[in-house]
C-alpha cells in the first residue's frame, strides 16, 4: 500500500531528505532543513508512529531510520507555487512612428 504525502510539508521534506541521506542524526536533520527542535520533534514522532520512520535513541544522538520507500508526493512543489515575476511592460503592437526617418 502507497503512503500518500502532501508535497511542502515538514514530513516531506523530512523525508526527501532521508531518502537522500543515510545515516542522519536528528540533529543532522535540523540543520538541513533548518527547522525548530519542537516543530521536527513532532513530526518525526508523527511519523513514527504511522510506522514510516524509526528513532533509534544512543547515547549522546538520536538517529533516524527510514523504514518504508513507497511513497506517493502529492501537490505542487514549493517552486511551482512561487509567483512568476514580469519585468516590463506588457507587450503589445509598437507604435507607429512617423517622423524625419520614415518621411
Amino acid at each position: 500500500m502507497v503512503i500518500v504525502v502532501e508535497e511542502g510539508t515538514i514530513e516531506s521534506r523530512i523525508l526527501h531528505l532521508l531518502m537522500e541521506m543515510y545515516p542522519a542524526t536528528v540533529r543532522d536533520v535540523e540543520r538541513e532543513l533548518k527547522v525548530r527542535p519542537d516543530r521536527l520533534d513532532r513530526a518525526l514522532k508523527g511519523l513514527a508512529i504511522r510506522g514510516i520512520v524509526e528513532l533509534d535513541p544512543l547515547p549522546g544522538r538520536t538517529y533516524v531510520r527510514l523504514l518504508r520507500s513507497d511513497f506517493s508526493f502529492v501537490g505542487r512543489k514549493e517552486s511551482q507555487r512561487k509567483r512568476v515575476k514580469h519585468h516590463g511592460r506588457k507587450p503589445g503592437t509598437p507604435k507607429e512612428y512617423e517622423g524625419a526617418m520614415f518621411g
